[in-house]
């Protein structure tokens, strides 16, 4: 008998999302820039996140974002990481960061700029040891739950 196997639609999003931003930053996958501390995350944030690890976890949010619906480029994931003023007005989130974390994720194989499709040439896929990886992780956070 095999063991089981999921897949990150089969996890809740918050578990994997947690999951994978321990293992980005366990392993050293994602170098943090300088800049890290003092960035806001959009247009309608005051002041940066206080949580240490915060682009761990967007990194992380990127990577699910993209492998459950592929083809997204930075100005949808920008609208889809903002926010909403007091005023009803939506801010998006910010590109310089968004931008940043998939090149991060890019430079370790687990996404990849599509080419070859005509209506989104660029936006970014999972790759295939992006998804074996991706599907590895989300197979603990299960089991983990499960005990």
């Amino acid at each position: 008998m095999s063991a089981p196997f999921y897949t990150v639609k089969d996890v809740p999003a918050q578990d994997f999302i947690r999951g994978y931003a321990e293992y980005l930053k366990k392993n050293n996958k994602i170098k943090i820039p300088e800049w890290a501390s003092i960035v806001k995350t959009g247009l309608g944030k005051e002041i940066s996140p206080i949580d240490q690890d915060w682009m761990y976890v967007r990194a992380a949010a990127l990577a699910r974002k993209i492998y459950v619906r592929g083809h997204w480029g930075v100005g949808n994931l920008t609208h889809m990481f903002g926010s909403v003023n007091d005023n009803g007005k939506h801010e998006s989130g910010s590109g310089k960061v968004i931008r940043y974390l998939l090149q991060q994720l890019e430079s370790i194989k687990v996404l990849k700029k599509d080419n070859k499709s005509l209506l989104k040439k660029g936006s970014r896929i999972v790759t295939k040891e992006g998804q074996q990886d991706l599907n590895r992780i989300a197979t603990q956070v299960a089991l983990a739950a499960r005990k």
